[in-house]
């Protein structure tokens, strides 16, 4: 007798039938499906505001979910954008100074043929270096504070050191101060200072002497009074000292002859500094150039009032001086073995700049 089949194998059998009937109806190969979307149509998704794309978006069955995809779609919405592409371009030349139009030196030079006086406070001063005495920088400090303090506008150093200069330029802010280190390490010695809002440079120069047995040289520039546009030289020097007569006469006699080629401008000469003698540079300087003195010295009287110092101010062509000082107050001698020695000097140019 023949058995029939168990319920639960007839159950298998016939669920097995059903899904072979329905995959041979509906095809093995996933269908694609199309999902319009709305032009501009926002949605919320993952906290991020994202505005679907003015199209039609194909997808298939087998991607991921929708709400996955715009997870990722939000997140590359959210990321900066990538960073411009860049060129290096090669460094052209450094800026320079213009140079002055020719209208505006006309300008300048109509101002000045007036020939208009202008008055300020000169000063010369021998810092004592660092190589002669112990605390050479905060000396120079004290000096920087003496110069502020009587209010001098231009003043000529002398026996200036690296570490000094350094200082001079930190506490004398507003100026400058020429020629720094650019007439080489013997040129330092040497400093010509000014305040900027009364005066610009208009030009440099150095001549060679010899000094203490060193070739050293002797400083000199050329100002523009910013108010009135008059322009007048200035020198800075120091001469050989002790027993050096040789050398310090012939020294004055290269200076004298700055004096009379920088005369020949047309233009007034300011001259300062260290002399090391108290009567002979000044009496030679006055009688080949008409110098005069900040001390009242003239060609003709060429002393001057005492007390007479080797440290001297002298000026030609429309130069006048007038309450001549010769300062020990604090805290200068604490600084120097020398005087501060300064004065009020009133210039009246004499010709048109670049004429």
């Amino acid at each position: 007798m023949r058995r029939r089949p168990a319920p639960l194998v007839t159950l298998a059998v016939a669920v097995l039938l059903t899904g072979l009937a329905v995959v041979a109806g509906l095809g093995l190969a996933p269908r694609e499906v199309r999902v319009p979307i709305a032009v501009g149509a926002p949605a919320e998704v993952a906290g991020a505001r994202v505005t679907a794309r003015a199209e039609q978006a194909s997808r298939s069955a087998t991607r991921p979910p929708a709400a996955s995809r715009a997870r990722v779609e939000a997140a590359s919405a959210l990321a900066p954008p990538p960073a411009p592409p860049y060129r290096l371009h090669r460094a052209g030349a450094p800026l320079e100074r213009a140079s002055r139009t020719p209208a505006a030196g006309r300008a300048v030079a109509a101002g000045a043929a007036t020939g208009e006086a202008f008055t300020f406070q000169v000063g010369t001063l021998n810092v004592q270096g660092s190589q002669h005495r112990p605390n050479g920088t905060g000396r120079a400090a004290m000096h920087a504070s003496t110069v502020l303090g009587r209010g001098v506008d231009l003043v000529g150093f002398q026996e200036v050191q690296d570490d000094q200069l350094a200082v001079l330029r930190a506490r004398l802010p507003g100026w400058t101060i020429w020629p720094g280190q650019g007439l080489g390490n013997q040129g330092v010695r040497l400093q010509i200072g000014w305040r900027d809002d009364l005066f610009e440079l208009a030009d440099t120069g150095s001549i060679i002497t010899t000094f203490d047995h060193q070739q050293r040289p002797i400083p000199y520039v050329l100002l523009r009074e910013r108010a009135t546009g008059g322009e007048f030289w200035v020198i800075d020097l120091h001469n050989s000292p002790r027993d050096q007569e040789v050398d310090r006469d012939s020294a004055t006699g290269a200076q004298i002859a700055l004096v009379q080629r920088l005369q020949a401008t047309g233009r007034p000469v300011l001259l300062m500094g260290d002399t090391n003698e108290k009567t002979e540079f000044g009496c030679r300087v006055a009688a080949a150039t008409g110098m005069v003195g900040s001390n009242g010295a003239t060609p003709t009287s060429c002393v001057g009032a005492g007390p007479v110092k080797i440290d001297k101010i002298m000026g030609v062509g429309g130069v006048t001086f007038s309450g001549h000082v010769v300062d020990y107050g604090a805290p200068v001698r604490a600084a120097t073995d020398h005087a501060f020695v300064h004065a009020t000097v009133t210039i009246s140019p004499s010709v048109v700049p670049g004429g």
